[in-house]
């Protein structure tokens, strides 16, 4: 079931000498672009921490995020590593068959058989489309994300039902 924060990204390093941040994302541009007045940060078993934005920009890949309160590279460097999340509720809605990377991240995958299969671990972005990495007992292998291989999402019940072409996966992956 999707929690109450959604998390867009993780802090990875200061950007420059103002006390910028870089961001890589985990979620969609337009997640970043829609006005972000307010993120929140988290360390690894810490606590969220609100933050003002002041400024956010796209460099490349990545959004460089000026809070307020962090002035320095040295404040800035403190935030790398923290996981960056905006309120469930302040997200833009998506179409009827998409979904936020982070809510896919960690669901179990199963053939429409009832087999398992294992977990989404990454979402890797390809120009044609997403490929998930699940990782099972027996290893990794990749499932394109096309509406051929992916038959159903149950976010609530935290599954993936897909239906994997002949040979997709090997025989001592699963």
């Amino acid at each position: 079931m999707p929690a109450q924060f959604l998390q867009l990204g993780r802090a990875v390093k200061a950007w420059g000498l103002e006390g910028e941040v870089k961001v890589d994302p985990y979620a969609d541009p337009m997640t970043f672009s829609a006005g972000l007045s307010s993120v929140y940060l988290k360390a690894a078993g810490g606590a969220l921490a609100r933050y003002e934005v002041e400024r956010l920009r796209r460099a490349a890949s990545a959004w460089i995020i000026k809070l307020r309160g962090i002035e320095t590279a040295e404040q800035a460097t403190r935030l790398a590593g923290h996981e960056v999340f905006i309120p469930r509720s302040s997200a833009p809605g998506l179409p009827e068959g998409c979904y936020y990377q982070a809510d896919l991240l960690g669901l179990r995958v199963r053939s429409e058989e009832g087999r398992e299969l294992g977990r989404i671990v990454e979402i890797l972005e390809t120009g044609a489309n997403d490929v998930y990495v699940v990782r099972g007992q027996q290893g990794e292998w990749l499932l394109p994300a096309t509406l051929e291989i992916v038959k159903q999402v149950d976010l609530e019940g935290e599954v993936m039902l897909v239906r994997p072409l002949e040979g997709m996966i090997e025989a001592e992956a699963i």
